[in-house]
């Protein structure tokens, strides 16, 4: 097995592991929510948006779709697959970076917690979303490493439609919640991107 092979595989595993983690997580959580009636379908929206975008590129990369009509879409290069090795790693270090801030707040729906703060230190000094960032750096990485513009393309647009719905719900009920210091919150960062949007 080529070192690559070997690379990715335990890449993708540690990924698919981090977010089993993380489900555990928010499963132990949940039991101090307050209200979970604010989710609004947007954990399965991205979550289905996810498994959706891995399986057409996936098939995308293997060319049994899109293969005949549009040709082949092959960007692989060794290079790239260690590119996107690392570009996974950044990805889920920034997921878990902002997991850990949010510690006992953190749920995979939307809810809100007892006693819940607004945290704005370490990245959340910075951007609103970043757990959604590293997610779509993950997927980002993903998509290079399968090595077709089809599979990047589909890694990056669907996963972000979901997530900027998920967004929207989180946000209204983050701004329901906290009202005035929330809307300061938001006027003083970025919801994905640092010094940009």
């Amino acid at each position: 097995m080529r070192l690559l092979d070997l690379l990715t595989i335990t890449v993708f595993g540690i990924w698919c592991l981090m977010e089993i983690v993380i489900g555990l997580v928010s499963f132990r959580n949940r039991s101090r929510a307050l209200s979970e009636g604010t989710d609004r379908f947007s954990y399965f929206i991205v979550s289905f948006s996810t498994v959706l975008a891995i399986f057409i590129a996936y098939l995308a990369q293997q060319h049994l779709v899109f293969a005949n009509r549009l040709g082949s879409f092959s960007i692989r290069a060794p290079l790239l697959g260690y590119v996107g090795c690392a570009v996974m790693a950044f990805g889920m270090t920034i997921r878990l970076l902002a997991v850990a801030a949010l510690k006992r707040q953190f749920t995979v729906k939307v809810s809100i917690m007892e006693k819940h703060e607004i945290v704005d230190t370490g990245l959340y000094g910075k951007i609103r979303h970043p757990a959604y960032l590293g997610h779509l750096v993950s997927l980002l990485g993903i998509g290079l490493l399968l090595g077709n513009w089809v599979g990047l393309t589909v890694l990056v647009v669907l996963p972000l439609a979901g997530i900027l719905y998920r967004i929207r719900v989180e946000e209204r009920a983050l701004l329901s919640h906290f009202g005035d210091a929330y809307q300061g919150y938001t006027g003083r960062t970025k919801r994905l991107i640092p010094g940009i949007w």
